[in-house]
């Protein structure tokens, strides 16, 4: 199966598509630390880490055929923070590297989604400030 060269995307509309991604990342990454270190008790190191494999998710996710634009597609990188973190803390746990309390076994106890949709009530809050400064 061949792939037509019309279907693809020239490089400066890439170079303008990562920009957007990276630019939309970039605004939710203060969000995104706020959920990692303080709600799911991460370190910094770890957070930092793991937030450069979710921009390479992010990214990726984006570019996927029928996806809407980054800055809708905005609410899934908050669900897939969540997960990411979620999944990293219980296995950090299991091995016995971290104990958990009751703030951080309450918050894994919870669906990613149901704890993303708490956070997008900041993002909300990011979307106004956005339209109100253009």
């Amino acid at each position: 199966m061949e792939i037509s060269d019309e279907a693809a995307p020239t490089a400066r509309e890439e170079d303008r598509f990562e920009k957007e991604v990276r630019a939309i990342f970039h605004e939710t990454l203060g969000l995104i630390h706020i959920a990692l270190v303080t709600h799911y008790g991460m370190q910094e190191l770890e957070a930092t880490e793991l937030e450069k494999d979710l921009y390479l998710w992010f990214l990726r996710f984006c570019m996927r055929p029928g996806n809407k634009s980054p800055r809708e597609s905005r609410p899934f990188l908050l669900v897939a923070c969540c997960q990411f973190a979620r999944e990293y803390q219980k296995y950090v746990i299991g091995t016995g590297v971290r104990q958990t309390d009751e703030h951080l076994k309450r918050i894994l106890d919870r669906e990613p989604s149901d704890v993303a949709r708490d956070f997008s009530r900041s993002l909300e809050l990011l979307n106004f400030r956005h339209h109100t400064d253009a």
